[in-house]
């Protein structure tokens, strides 16, 4: 008899991962249609079905984040409002890059989970949240202003939380105050928020962020957490998918997207931005190098038949980036190397990836993507890229990019091909820096 109850119950399984995986298609389609800044940025994530959480959650996965939702939880317990809800919830997290973001060390991480809920339902009308969302209103007589940060929450909530635990203290006989030493002030006269605090630390809310870089990641519940490398190049991949889902939109529903989040798109795009015009830069720097081939075009007629497509002349070029790994390298330097190696690539150029510190780690062609674990770590040397190069038989470049700090020997060995070295900060001499041009980064 056990067998044929589970049977029955693996058959009742599938039949509500199957019914939740319809009723979250159309709920993003929903949301496409009412607000198609977050249904396209959902159209583009990796969807699962799964009783994994509770409720429903963004994962930090090595691929990417990942949306995840509870077959029960999002069919019994929501109705077709509270779902989109639920899912826009969910989007709002990932525009703020939430699940990016580690606390600092020793954070209360409940309370920073409360504080990231506390942002995104801000933004969540006209749709209903479910009763068991936290807002502004759940801490009616504590002074928790609207459209502030995580941190700034953050910040609010501890102090209130202070202020409970001296309560209890207090009514207990103990005269500790539950360690630290911040100030409660008024906290102390909001007996409701504090109660409210109380019920939320202890209950499950409707999102899930145990998948969070805070916790690790996907990877942190199951064995090593994610190293601080491969979180910004996810992240930096993200801020990607969020300025394409934007511009999916026409322009003119631009002005539909709130205020909060424009701001959050262009401090993405601020940053993204490289700060050399490398069009231009490379143009000037190594013309010479330029080689060229005939490619068909629609937009011209073909001088010899009269007909389409005709044929231009596509100028080629091939660029050997060189970054520095090395120890001295932090991770804000890296960051501005993405982004100027991007700018590179979106150039037009054809961009190989040399990584080096002492010597050369890894080569690789770069397509477009997040740079992903960056390996090195170790001493600096110019010298083993330029050994690395002058040795390429079957692949000359045409120009050498060089994005490193400066902080290393004079190199002895000359390579093929024009070198144009990149400073992410400004030295006092670069009289050691041969054979190529210097271009220093700005610092804003």
């Amino acid at each position: 008899m056990a067998p044929l109850l589970d049977t029955k119950d693996a058959k009742a399984k599938a039949k509500d991962v199957a019914k939740a995986t319809h009723e979250l298609g159309r709920t993003i389609v929903t949301l496409l249609l009412k607000e198609p800044f977050y249904g396209h940025l959902l159209g583009g994530l990796v969807r699962r079905v799964s009783e994994d959480v509770p409720t429903a959650a963004v994962a930090l996965t090595s691929r990417g984040p990942e949306l995840i939702v509870n077959p029960l939880f999002f069919i019994k317990e929501l109705n077709t409002k509270e779902r989109v809800a639920v899912i826009k919830h969910e989007a709002l997290h990932i525009i703020f890059r939430h699940l990016y973001r580690k606390p600092k060390k020793n954070a209360d991480l409940k309370l920073f989970n409360i504080a990231a809920d506390l942002v995104v339902n801000q933004l969540i009308a006209p749709w209903p949240l479910p009763e068991t969302g936290v807002t502004l209103k759940t801490f009616p007589d504590y002074d928790l202003r609207p459209d502030q940060t995580v941190e700034w929450y953050y910040d609010k909530l501890f102090k209130l939380k202070k202020a409970a635990l001296k309560q209890n203290n207090a009514q207990s006989g103990n005269d500790g105050d539950g360690g630290g030493s911040i100030d409660s002030g008024e906290a102390e006269n909001a007996p409701q928020s504090m109660e409210a605090l109380k019920r939320m630390i202890d209950q499950t809310s409707h999102g899930d962020h145990s998948l969070w870089a805070a916790c690790g990641g996907d990877e942190g519940a199951n064995g090593e957490p994610m190293s601080q490398t491969l979180i910004d190049a996810l992240e930096v991949d993200i801020e990607r998918h969020i300025i394409r889902a934007r511009n999916r939109m026409p322009v003119s529903q631009w002005g539909s997207i709130p205020l909060d989040i424009q701001t959050e798109l262009q401090s993405i795009e601020q940053n993204r931005k490289p700060k050399v015009d490398w069009r231009r830069t490379l143009r000037l720097f190594a013309n010479s190098g330029y080689r060229t081939s005939l490619v068909p075009t629609n937009r011209r007629m073909s001088k010899r038949f009269n007909t389409f497509p005709g044929t231009r002349v596509k100028r080629e070029k091939r660029v050997a980036v060189v970054i520095d790994t090395s120890g001295s390298i932090a991770m804000d330097q890296f960051q501005l190397f993405s982004a100027e190696i991007h700018g590179i690539w979106r150039s037009g150029a054809d961009v190989h990836i040399i990584e080096c510190d002492a010597s050369v780690q890894r080569t690789y062609p770069y397509k477009g993507k997040p740079l992903d674990n960056v390996q090195g770590g170790g001493g600096t040397s110019f010298d083993p890229a330029f050994e690395w190069l002058k040795n390429m038989r079957n692949g000359r470049f045409d120009a050498c990019i060089y994005l490193t700090d400066g902080m290393a020997s004079a190199p002895t060995i000359r390579p093929r091909c024009p070198v144009m070295w990149v400073l992410t900060d400004q030295l006092s001499s670069t009289e050691h820096l041969k054979y190529g041009r210097i271009i220093t980064l700005p610092s804003t």
